[in-house]
């Protein structure tokens, strides 16, 4: 699971750096409590998943159940970008905004290189 954990922070990094660097700032004035519910969803997800950050599985007895509630947290909060935030980029964002969106993007490089 500590593995599993960490490959998925890897993952989530990037995904989030892009998020709250360049999309998040771009919708918090039209949607400040929606994007501060997910700048705190990213928080409880990293948090549980830094607990494994060196691969290995945490004392904590309760962190394999900690983890699996990331997880579902993690499934509900992809949904609400899939379901809000994307559609209401995409209809709000100016070119200038979406600039800001690659840029920071090209900041992290891909997602998946190691």
């Amino acid at each position: 699971m500590a593995e599993v954990a960490q490959e998925i922070a890897r993952v989530l990094g990037p995904h989030t750096h892009v998020e709250e660097q360049g999309l998040f700032p771009a919708l918090a004035g039209d949607f400040p409590d929606q994007i501060a519910t997910l700048e705190a969803e990213h928080r409880r997800i990293e948090a549980v998943l830094a607990e494994a950050a060196d691969g290995t599985a945490p004392a904590d007895p309760t962190w394999p159940d900690r983890l699996m509630e990331a997880m579902a947290l993690l499934r509900d909060h992809i949904l609400k970008e899939q379901d809000g935030v994307f559609p209401a980029a995409l209809a709000n964002l100016s070119t200038e905004e979406w600039e800001a969106v690659e840029a920071a993007r090209a900041a992290v490089g891909g997602v998946l290189s190691r």
